[in-house]
């Protein structure tokens, strides 16, 4: 029994090696973009100015807002958290559009009406809304990239929250929740909703 042979279609075959090439060029776009990625490589000389990577064994406790960005770890964050009755950590998309991502400013005002601490962790660097929204006493934070040697975002930022949560372990509905409830430095709550009691 003889085999047939199939012939491709010269035209066909262009088709689908560019259809090809499109997708990997465009996944190159995509995951290259802040917020895959830090987007710390993208900032411009004077941007990488206004960010502050503290060494590890620094404390942070005192800081105040000045406008500058620190990249800090979570052990940092975690000693901070022992020093307050109630604090929030927001963990803050700048390009967020969930209705579980507020205003830092409505956050603040939350925070002090309730006497808790409030401390905003950005996912990614997107420099001018990070100085648009760093209204919250304390200044804007975001994972040390440096100490982590890490540079895709969602696994900084995983190392980070580890760090600060000290082998507490979230489930998975709780796991990417923006807003953690801390009594002292022992988490109470992952909230995906600020103002849920």
């Amino acid at each position: 029994m003889k085999r047939q042979q199939v012939e491709l279609n010269p035209s066909l075959i262009k088709i689908i090696i560019s259809t090809i090439f499109l997708l990997l060029l465009s996944s190159c776009i995509i995951t290259n973009t802040p917020g895959f990625y830090t987007g710390y490589n993208r900032l411009s000389d004077n941007d990488k100015k206004k960010i502050i990577f503290v060494d590890k064994d620094s404390s942070i406790c005192n800081f105040v807002n000045n406008d500058k960005i620190y990249a800090i770890t979570g052990k940092q964050l975690r000693s901070c958290l022992m020093k307050n009755d109630t604090s929030i950590v927001y963990f803050w998309g700048p390009n967020c559009s969930s209705k579980s991502c507020i205003s830092i400013a409505a956050c603040q005002n939350y925070c002090t009406s309730k006497n808790y601490s409030l401390y905003v962790v950005a996912d990614y660097y997107e420099i001018e809304k990070m100085q648009n929204q760093n209204v919250s006493n304390f200044p804007m934070l975001i994972a040390n990239q440096q100490y982590y040697n890490k540079t895709y975002a969602n696994s900084l930022n995983k190392r980070f929250t580890d760090d600060l949560l000290n082998g507490v372990n979230l489930n998975k509905e709780e796991q990417y929740n923006r807003f953690l409830l801390f009594k002292g430095d022992k988490l109470i709550k992952s909230k995906s909703n600020m103002f849920e009691e």
